[in-house]
């Protein structure tokens, strides 16, 4: 041994040419390669966004043969990617064929460019994509120009980030959005694991070559060691990523990821239009970065549960997102104005609607990663640092959505206030025509409407003389005529969504029953909107709502002049909304009475919150509502508890320490300080360097320290290369510890000349300051 190890030097890329490898090195390689983009070939195939992507673990093999083969090659960089793209478009072309099911090869080829060139246009105009097949090849594509390249940065240069970052994208980004109940986590795992190994290996391979060039020696089988131990080091990084407990909000960090996802945001909404068929993972209106409400294909909901509630109040839904725009492919969320407010302010300025109560919620998410923020109708105020998204202008507030700055982490709970709407039927019937002018844009319809949709809502409301009488005739109509699937086909391209289930197929979910019932109360002059959340749930004995992701749900609000928006249910797998015919008392919103009793039935508040009225939110934006803030996580005895096991590592870490120092000889202990002591100051002491090569570079740092220097490189060298008795004599005890000030010293006053050298030449010195 010459010294314990060398450092490497800090900021040299991993971009040097590859190590050239026996069979078994070039096996070892590929195998890791294969776990790598495996990985994450399988985890976009078990998320079975569609079909035929089974094809992906086979394009992933395919692009590692081709770049390793075009590595090895004699080929220039250029020629090879050439060679590459071509190869890829043979296999991926090949296996994409193979799904369509046609008779002969050149039936498969045609109808293959057919339906990729029918989607291309239908993108470039604008449109919505509903073939899976196009994304079926977009992936095959993207795995294929991952494998290939990560090949060639292992065989033919070596760059790790270009070689590991393409397919660990691909994984994380899709278990991201996958919320479905196939367990992805095993592929993840497996994916890091691979990478892991592929950098120990890697890095192993750089030294040895290095050591081989410096005619330094060292164990032939050290590969093996190296292996071990980066396959434990690995285990344990993934296991303490596994324990450890998300970190805590940061209000900073939070208003960072909020400006840095307003772009993906836009993204997500152009995918979700090419897109739109592929199988529906997570809840329907769960999108945190978009605002786009697509129709699509069949939809599959797990039970998992995704949130409780504790609702104070009537509730029926809990809102998430607010839909204004019909564009024949869907909805759109216009609302481009977002503001901040912190936790308890007042959402928006207090609407003046009649016929509302005061609904408090406490809500638990089970469903990490969601940004969106959770309310029964109109929301006045929430617990968390919110994003409110919607038009606000002077005439009128008009929220579409909440956000929350951070993603949720899982269990976490918050709470919020809201005005629900319960007005009864006779005062909805009086209600009358005089609309405010910022509802008017709630009539917006496409040009291109199919005018069957007027007709048939004009036949259905001939009898009603009022808008409540005409949207309670088009929910009823839907509820009768259209049959509620959750497996129907897509819309074919440039077909609207509405005609489509009205007069092609007469079934639907929910998506498609709010949508026709708010396009025909539109075509009729009803202002009306879409809105998705969830259903109310089920309702446990202890006072809870447990919402799962099969709750999912779509609904239409109507607006009544003095009432604001009210909630109907046309889909027919919902139980109705049943209203009272007249009010209970002579006025919409009665005064509270101290004597009043409880609502027999009704959830009742805490004894440690006061009832609150409608009156008590007649406030501006940003104002703190009269509410106690919700305590914050306790981090105390988290962060107690985290110090304990770091410091437990720490003394398990230094016996350990001690023990294999006391197996070396007082020769060998003094020689392994020595070389710690030189890097904690900084030096880079070359491994081709002799013992006393070593001390004497030290001794010139600190003088003062020579002769000690001297005397540990003697018994050391006489130790371990010599058959000579130990010279007499030992290092002074604790002489590492003066060493390193003398050292540092010296350090200090090296920087500090060089420095007043530059300023005196007016140059700046050109190597790093701890330089040897």
């Amino acid at each position: 041994m010459v010294g314990e190890s060398e450092v490497r030097i800090p900021g040299r890329p991993m971009e040097a040419p590859a190590v050239p490898r026996g069979t078994v090195g070039t096996l070892w390689m590929l195998f890791l390669l294969l776990l790598i983009h495996g990985s994450a070939a399988w985890t976009v195939t078990m998320a079975g966004w569609a079909d035929g992507l089974e094809i992906l673990p086979s394009v992933a093999a395919g692009g590692l043969l081709i770049g390793w083969l075009l590595a090895i090659s004699r080929f220039p960089g250029p020629v090879a990617f050439l060679l590459n793209i071509g190869y890829g478009t043979v296999w991926v072309g090949y296996l994409s064929a193979r799904l369509i099911q046609v008779p002969t090869w050149s039936l498969k080829l045609q109808w293959l460019g057919y339906r990729m060139t029918v989607w291309a246009m239908e993108a470039m105009r604008g449109g919505r994509g509903s073939d899976p097949l196009p994304f079926v090849v977009i992936m095959g594509a993207l795995i294929w120009l991952a494998a290939s390249s990560s090949a060639w940065y292992s065989f033919r240069t070596i760059r790790s980030w270009r070689a590991l970052v393409p397919a660990g994208l691909i994984a994380f980004i899709n278990a991201y959005y996958y919320l479905g109940p196939r367990p992805l986590t095993l592929f993840l795992i497996t994916y890091l694991l691979g990478a892991l190994l592929w950098l120990a290996t890697v890095h192993y391979e750089e030294q040895s070559q290095r050591w081989r060039r410096e005619r330094v020696w060292f164990v032939p089988d050290l590969g093996v060691d190296v292996l071990r131990a980066g396959l434990l080091i690995a285990g344990l990084a993934l296991a303490l990523a596994w324990i450890l407990p998300p970190a805590g909000p940061s209000e900073a960090a939070s208003r960072v990821w909020s400006e840095v996802s307003r772009p993906l945001r836009r993204s997500q909404e152009t995918f979700n239009r090419l897109f739109s068929s592929l199988r529906s993972q997570r809840p329907a209106y769960v999108s945190p970065l978009g605002r786009t409400l697509p129709f699509g294909g069949p939809r599959r909901l797990s039970d998992t549960v995704v949130m409780e509630v504790r609702a104070q109040g009537p509730a029926r839904y809990w809102r998430g997102m607010v839909y204004d725009v019909y564009t024949s492919n869907g909805w759109l969320s216009s609302g481009e104005d977002e503001q901040s407010r912190a936790p308890m302010t007042a959402l928006t300025a207090r609407p003046l609607w009649e016929g509302r109560a005061v609904v408090t919620q406490t809500f638990t998410v089970y469903l990490p990663g969601n940004t969106l923020i959770f309310a029964a109708q109109h929301p006045v105020a929430v617990s968390l640092p919110a994003i409110v998204q919607g038009r606000f202008t002077a005439q009128a507030h008009d929220l579409m959505g909440i956000r929350s700055p951070r993603p949720f982490g899982a269990q976490q709970t918050y709470e919020a206030i809201s005005l629900v709407p319960v007005p009864d039927v006779e005062g909805l019937r009086q209600a009358g025509t005089v609309y405010p002018e910022w509802v008017q844009r709630y009539l917006q319809l496409p040009p291109n409407l199919d005018p069957r949709i007027r007709r048939l809502a004009e036949r259905i409301t001939a009898n009603a003389d009022n808008p409540y009488d005409k949207a309670a005739a088009l929910e009823a109509w839907l509820r009768r005529n259209i049959r509620y699937n959750e497996n129907i086909p897509a819309p074919p391209p440039g077909r609207d969504g509405v005609s489509y289930v009205l007069f092609d197929i007469h079934q639907g979910y929910c998506d498609y029953y709010a949508s026709a019932m708010a396009v025909m109360a539109r075509a009729l002059g009803i202002p009306a909107r879409v809105v998705s959340g969830y259903a109310q749930g089920e309702w446990m004995p202890d006072g809870r709502y447990r919402v799962r992701q099969r709750d999912a749900h779509t609904w239409v609000e109507i607006y009544f002049p003095g009432y604001g928006w009210v909630e109907f249910e046309p889909t027919a797998a919902q139980p109705p909304i049943l209203r009272p015919q007249r009010p209970a008392t002579p006025t919409p919103t009665p005064p509270a009475s101290p004597a009043a009793g409880p609502t027999p039935g009704a959830p009742q508040p805490t004894p440690t919150r006061r009832n609150l009225l409608a009156e008590d939110f007649d406030i501006q934006p940003g104002e703190a509502l009269p509410l106690p803030r919700t305590p914050r996580f306790p981090v105390g005895p988290l962060t107690a508890g985290l110090m304990g096991a770091l410091g437990m590592l720490g003394v398990v870490l230094w016996l350990r320490d001690r023990h294999r120092l006391r197996r070396l000889s007082p020769a060998a202990r003094d020689y392994l300080w020595m070389n710690r002591a030189a890097r904690l100051l900084g030096i880079r002491l070359p491994a081709s360097w002799t013992p006393m090569e070593r001390a004497r570079h030290l001794a010139a740092l600190a003088p003062e320290m020579a002769e000690t220097m001297r005397q540990i490189a003697e018994r050391y060298t006489a130790v371990r290369f010599g058959r000579r008795p130990l010279p007499p004599g030992s290092a002074p005890r604790g002489w590492w510890l003066l060493f390193l000030f003398y050292g540092l010293r010296g350090r200090l006053r090296s920087i500090l000349a060089r420095w007043i050298s530059a300023l005196r030449s007016q140059t700046l010195p050109t190597s790093p300051p701890f330089a040897r």
